[in-house]
């Protein structure tokens, strides 16, 4: 009974951790877009200027946003599912012992 009063915290822990990292992942994404459009805003708006002869555009990175969903969505779901299961063990282990 012990081990399973602590293995209902351990798994909503590490379904937390595995959340935020997710959420940083996002977060990390979102910059970087945000990052390259600002970039390619301005490098279009120096062109038609004319302050430059070189018009250099970003892209590529619906590929990065791809590759990176691909992995997400699955640590999301394993982050809940973690979290719920140290839910479920933690209730388990008040109903028995009481």
């Amino acid at each position: 009974m012990f081990t399973l009063k602590i293995i209902g915290p351990l798994l909503t822990g590490a379904g937390s951790l595995l959340l935020a990292w997710r959420v940083k992942k996002i977060l990390d994404s979102l910059v970087l877009a945000q990052l390259a459009a600002e970039t390619n805003f301005q490098s279009l708006s120096a062109y038609l200027s004319n302050q430059t002869v070189d018009l250099k555009i970003v892209g590529g990175l619906n590929t990065h946003v791809e590759r990176s969903q691909r992995l997400g969505i699955s640590l999301l779901v394993l982050g809940f599912l973690l979290i719920a299961a140290g839910g479920f063990v933690s209730a388990y282990t008040i109903l028995v012992s009481s």
